[in-house]
C-alpha cells in the first residue's frame, strides 16, 4: 500500500496517489458511490483549537469556519447554524505535557466533547485535534485513545456526521518555534516532521476504522508558505487569510464529494432554468466572440436565439 509522502495518507480505492517510482504522473483508482448524507444540515459544531476558532484571520468571517459556512448556505436551502467551539492552544488528551499547566484552570478535548458535542446534537461535527498534541509531546497511542473515545461517544450517542481533519502543516523551522500559539513557552516544540506525519497517520487509520469523513488539510499548505502568518516559521505559524479559506475550500470539498445534501439546490435550479440559459439572447457573449472572425456565420444565430421558456410541471 502506497503512502504519499506529503499528506501522509495510505491509498485507498478512488484516491490520487503517484504510481511508484514517479514523483509527477497520478494513478486514479475506481470508486463506488458512497453518500454519507442525503439529508441537508441544521446545526453544524466546530471542535478544535485554536485555528478552529478562526485564530490569526484578519475578520471572524474569513476564518475557515466562517467561510466554510457560507459555503454550505450556498448550496443548501436555509441558514445553517455554527456552532463553533473552538479554543484557542488547546490540546486533546491528559497525557501532554502541558496538561499539568491547564488542569483546573481551562478545559480540554477530553473534558469537554460531551458538552460541546453531543449536546449540541449536531447534524455534522467536524473534529480537529492533533496538532498542538504533536507539538507539546502528547503520545500518540495515548492521543488516539482518547480520540477514539469521543468519537464512539459521538456515534452512539447522536446521528451527526463525523469529519475527521488531519493536523495543519508546519513551515519547517516552524517546530522549534516555542511560541506559535496562543500559550508562549517551550511546551510547543516538541514535534519535528517525523510525529507529524505518524500522527497524520494515525488520524487517517482511525477515520477509516471508524467509517468517518477523513479531510486531508495537511496538504492545502505544506507547499504553500505564504498562506502562513509567518512563511519562515519563525513568527505566527498560524494560517492567514488565504490559508483558512484553502483549508475551508477541502473541507468543503470532501463534504461535496461524499453528501449528496450538498447538491439539493442544484438539482432544482438546473430543473428549473434548464441548460445555461444565459448563454442565448441578444447579448450572447459567445455570438460575439464569432462574430469577432466570422461576422456572418450562421452560428450567430443560435446563440442570439433565446432558448424557449420550459413548461412548468
Amino acid at each position: 500500500m502506497e503512502i504519499d509522502e506529503y499528506s501522509g495518507r495510505k491509498g485507498q480505492s478512488g484516491e490520487r496517489l503517484r504510481e511508484p517510482g514517479s514523483r509527477h504522473k497520478v494513478v486514479w483508482m475506481n470508486r463506488g458511490i458512497n453518500d454519507l448524507r442525503e439529508e441537508p444540515i441544521k446545526r453544524l459544531v466546530l471542535f478544535g483549537e485554536s485555528h478552529t476558532v478562526g485564530a490569526s484571520a484578519t475578520k471572524r468571517a474569513l476564518g475557515w469556519g466562517e467561510i466554510l459556512r457560507e459555503q454550505i448556505d450556498a448550496s443548501q436551502s436555509g441558514s445553517i447554524e455554527l456552532i463553533n467551539r473552538g479554543l484557542g492552544a488547546d490540546i486533546l488528551s491528559k497525557s501532554s505535557p502541558i496538561y499539568e499547566t491547564y488542569e483546573g484552570k481551562r478545559p480540554i478535548g477530553i473534558e469537554r466533547y460531551r458538552k460541546h458535542i453531543i449536546e449540541e446534537k449536531p447534524d455534522v461535527v467536524i473534529i480537529s485535534f492533533g496538532y498542538n498534541d504533536m507539538r507539546s509531546g502528547t503520545p500518540l497511542d495515548d492521543f488516539r485513545a482518547d480520540l477514539e473515545t469521543i468519537v464512539k461517544d459521538v456515534k452512539k450517542e447522536t446521528d451527526a456526521l463525523i469529519a475527521l481533519l488531519n493536523t495543519y502543516a508546519i513551515p519547517t523551522p516552524g517546530y522549534e518555534n516555542e511560541s506559535g500559539g496562543s500559550v508562549s513557552g517551550n511546551s510547543w516544540n516538541k514535534g519535528s516532521r517525523e510525529s507529524h506525519t505518524l500522527y497524520n497517520l494515525m488520524l487517517n487509520d482511525l477515520a477509516e476504522d471508524h467509517s468517518l469523513l477523513f479531510v486531508d488539510i495537511y496538504s492545502t499548505q505544506v507547499r504553500s508558505p505564504w498562506t502562513f502568518c509567518s512563511p519562515d516559521g519563525s513568527g505566527d505559524i498560524h494560517a492567514n487569510d488565504l490559508g483558512h479559506r484553502l483549508i475551508a475550500n477541502r473541507i468543503f470539498e470532501a463534504l461535496a464529494t461524499r453528501c449528496s445534501f450538498l447538491s439539493v439546490e442544484a438539482q432544482k435550479a438546473r430543473q428549473k432554468t434548464g441548460k445555461s440559459p444565459w448563454r442565448h439572447g441578444p447579448s450572447s457573449p459567445e455570438a460575439k466572440l464569432i462574430a469577432e472572425f466570422y461576422p456572418d456565420s450562421p452560428e450567430i444565430a443560435k446563440f442570439k436565439k433565446k432558448p424557449a421558456k420550459r413548461a412548468k410541471k
